[in-house]
């Protein structure tokens, strides 16, 4: 059994061997390891082991208390141990809701490859058909961490099976939601026709069945897709949209990032500031935070402030960022250097930006990085993004938007 739940919990042994053991994060971790070997044993019919006032009951919960008290995971940990030590036989219908919430606590820390081992045990041992709702949530979540880091075949993989139990079960919201995991696959490797025609679909069935929830996240991916076609303010108007038809926090955070982007590329730099100091300051997820913090370094470089541009740079070096955000580090840095006339140090950034995002086969980050490192070895510059003259009424409402949620957010 040790040997077995080693190699079930790899992720956990790599991500402590990453950190100091004075470290916060490193108890943290400690105690989820504990805690998912103990969900092991239970799950072996081991009960011994599970039993109230057991050695290894108290050994998990020793590990939890030495976890932060204002941290959520603390509270998930305690709920995941209680669950099982107060059950007289394997349910394990009961204990999936509290191990999704661990891993989405999870995700929120960018712990994706934690949260990965934590959906592929709800995924392989929930009944797929008595709890097929809890299957497909595990599924769609365990989709987006192997996306994270750059797997997008086992994405793809997850997103096919979290579709086949949705439909089996007759979860027409799990279909759905697989179907934009599908999307998004297309979308990171550059096939946007394909990408368009799924969103299409899948905006046509949302709006038939009344989902809110999915016809904003289609609009969102359609936002996106529309700015990668140069269609900013419609990007801008999607993403407006899509915020209005939102209930949750973290789709508000990526839709709000969209808008800011479509403002960035309207040449209204200001406003896209605004948006990403909101987001830095505020978004629930690091993810979203780190994106804005980029962001808002590409933004320096290119608005010739270049001691902010290095102070972002430096700042996250050494961030625990997955492949993808590695690679959009390494090109807005490699780009960032070009805006401010350093063409020459930004380029080895750009070749490690290719080179990563082939190796992920991240292709659209391929595509981007081979065009710049193109410019920066010819020393071309980007040009500055001319702002627009005049935009529509419906634009104007956005920025409205914006500054009210800078004000609320106390940003200065």
């Amino acid at each position: 059994m040790e040997s077995d739940g080693m190699l079930r919990h790899l992720a956990f042994f790599e991500e402590l061997a990453k950190l100091d053991e004075s470290d916060a994060s490193w108890r943290s971790v400690s105690a989820g390891l504990v805690a998912m070997r103990l969900v092991d044993h239970w799950l072996a019919g081991e009960y011994c082991d599970v039993a109230v006032g057991s050695w290894a009951v108290s050994a998990v919960r020793g590990a939890i208390e030495e976890v932060s008290e204002t941290t959520p995971v603390r509270r998930i940990l305690t709920a995941i141990v209680d669950t099982m030590t107060s059950s007289s036989s394997v349910e394990f219908h009961t204990l999936c809701p509290r191990l999704i919430a661990y891993g989405q606590a999870l995700e929120y820390d960018a712990k994706w490859s934690l949260a990965t081992d934590v959906y592929q045990t709800v995924a392989q041992h929930a009944d797929s058909h008595a709890d097929a709702d809890l299957v497909v949530t595990a599924l769609i979540r365990l989709a987006v961490c192997h996306k994270n880091t750059g797997d997008l075949d086992a994405a793809a993989r997850s997103y096919n099976e979290a579709s086949v139990v949705a439909l089996a079960a007759g979860d027409m919201i799990g279909v759905l939601n697989a179907r934009l995991g599908d999307a998004t696959i297309a979308m990171a490797r550059g096939n946007m026709p394909k990408a368009e025609s799924i969103l299409e679909e899948t905006l046509e069935k949302a709006q038939s069945a009344g989902f809110d929830d999915i016809r904003s996240r289609a609009l969102t991916h359609r936002a996106f897709i529309a700015g990668t076609g140069g269609r900013y303010e419609q990007a801008i108007r999607y993403s407006y949209d899509a915020l209005g038809l939102s209930n949750n926090q973290r789709d508000r955070d990526r839709t709000l990032a969209n808008i800011a982007t479509g403002f960035r590329y309207l040449g209204l730099m200001d406003v896209a500031r605004d948006a990403y100091l909101v987001l830095a300051a505020t978004a629930q997820e690091q993810y979203i935070r780190w994106m804005s913090e980029l962001n808002l370094m590409e933004l320096a470089a290119h608005q010739g402030m270049e001691l902010d541009f290095d102070k972002y740079r430096r700042d996250l070096s050494t961030a625990d960022f997955s492949p993808q955000l590695r690679i959009t580090y390494l090109l807005h840095v490699g780009r960032g250097y070009s805006a401010l006339g350093h063409a020459d140090a930004g380029i080895p950034y750009l070749e490690r930006a290719v080179q990563m995002a082939s190796n992920y086969s991240l292709n659209q980050l391929m595509f981007e990085a081979e065009e710049a490192l193109v410019e920066a070895r010819r020393r071309e510059a980007r040009p500055s993004v001319r702002a627009v003259d005049e935009v529509d009424a419906s634009i104007h409402v956005v920025i409205d938007a914006i500054h009210g949620m800078k004000e609320t957010a106390g940003i200065s």
